[in-house]
């Protein structure tokens, strides 16, 4: 067990506007006023309770450690929770995953209750139609879910006052990186030049996705009343 000095020092110096959490001896990490105003604002929107957890020490997103990355998580298989990072996590990401926890986008749920079955392969590549396929099912619906939260987050921290503070240079950038969740994967696998109809599709799915996540964006900011 660390020594809780350690802990105090470290938070008595850390420049962290609006944090998530901060540290009280004999408690550990405590709900700061701002995430306290978030949760109480969720069950204002959603009639649901929502859980802010600290992420503990081991927890990690694909062997990264939360400790010190200022992300959280709202894990599917737990009902209204979110983990954030005890140290560097803000309101942002306590908003962003309170969307996930309680507020998830149309196409996301979808996607989780009904897991497509089709193999790709036997999917015509020539038309374009396998590429397609392969963004609908593995980008969009996490881009949409991303962009829903980003909006949420927006929306509820505008409502209260509360400054969006984010490393992102825009609030649809983060969701966008998702963007190679479909199309980074169809490349790997597929070998060859791409096909007149794979370029066609390509150029539609480029040309169609910023309007989407703005969309998306605005759809989560006008859910909060």
């Amino acid at each position: 067990m660390a020594d809780p000095s350690l802990f105090e020092a470290y938070f008595n110096q850390r420049k962290l506007n609006n944090p998530a959490f901060n540290y009280e001896r004999g408690k550990g990490f405590v709900p700061s006023e701002d995430t306290k105003q978030i949760v109480n604002k969720f069950k204002e929107v959603t009639g649901k309770d929502l859980d802010i957890r600290p992420a503990n020490s081991v927890m990690a997103n694909e062997g990264v450690p939360f400790w010190g990355g200022a992300g959280g998580v709202a894990p599917w298989a737990e009902k209204n929770v979110g983990y954030i990072d005890p140290l560097m996590g803000n309101a942002h990401v306590v908003a962003h995953e309170g969307a996930h926890a309680l507020m998830r986008s149309p196409l996301m749920t979808q996607h989780l209750q009904q897991q497509s079955q089709i193999n790709p392969l036997e999917i015509p590549r020539d038309t374009g139609q396998r590429m397609r396929y392969v963004h609908e099912t593995l980008a969009k619906p996490i881009m949409e879910e991303e962009a829903n939260a980003q909006g949420v987050a927006y929306g509820l921290l505008n409502k209260l006052g509360i400054p969006n503070e984010e490393s992102w240079e825009s609030p649809t950038a983060y969701p966008k990186t998702y963007l190679d969740k479909g199309l980074g994967a169809y490349t790997k696998t597929e070998i060859g030049p791409p096909t007149s109809g794979e370029r066609k599709e390509l150029e539609t799915i480029l040309r169609s996705t910023d309007p989407f996540l703005q969309r998306m964006f605005q759809r989560g900011y006008n859910l909060v009343k």
